[in-house]
């Protein structure tokens, strides 16, 4: 290739352009679409283990005795509700060490409706960007006590 008298040789200009676009803009992207996987996945079994522990306490804590003796629809054993439906939380999720990542639960009762009311919330690290900050995730769920004749 001949050059052109008093320019700058363009060779290699390129190169600089794609490591540019490489390290500034895939990259980035990339970790960004990692970590909202991750999230989305998180965010997904902790509403499956919301949901489970929100009907285990409806379902312990419903007083059977006094629908059965007068159809009344109302809540019994709430301690004993709370503690299997933490138990069933803690048992639906998984992996919550692999992908760093702290559960907990919050147990309710609402005795107008009759129904159990759940707020479970989690923080995340980040999976790629660890020197981000952590993420919460929360999730709500609501089970009201049902009976069949």
């Amino acid at each position: 290739m001949s050059r052109v008298q008093g320019k700058p040789s363009e060779a290699g200009q390129s190169l600089l352009w794609t490591t540019f676009v490489f390290m500034f803009v895939l990259v980035p992207l990339l970790i960004l679409v990692v970590d909202s996987i991750q999230f989305w996945r998180i965010r997904n079994q902790l509403q499956t283990a919301t949901d489970a522990a929100c009907e285990e306490a409806a379902y312990v804590g419903a007083d059977r005795r006094a629908y059965r003796d007068s159809g009344v629809v109302r809540f019994g054993n709430t301690g004993q509700a709370k503690a299997d439906a933490t138990k069933t939380f803690y048992a639906t999720l998984h992996n919550t060490d692999a992908f760093r990542y702290s559960p907990s639960i919050q147990i309710g009762f609402d005795g107008g409706v009759p129904s159990s009311i759940c707020n479970a919330t989690a923080s995340v690290q980040p999976l790629i960007s660890a020197l981000a900050p952590s993420i919460s995730i929360q999730t709500e769920s609501e089970s009201e006590i049902r009976f069949s004749r």
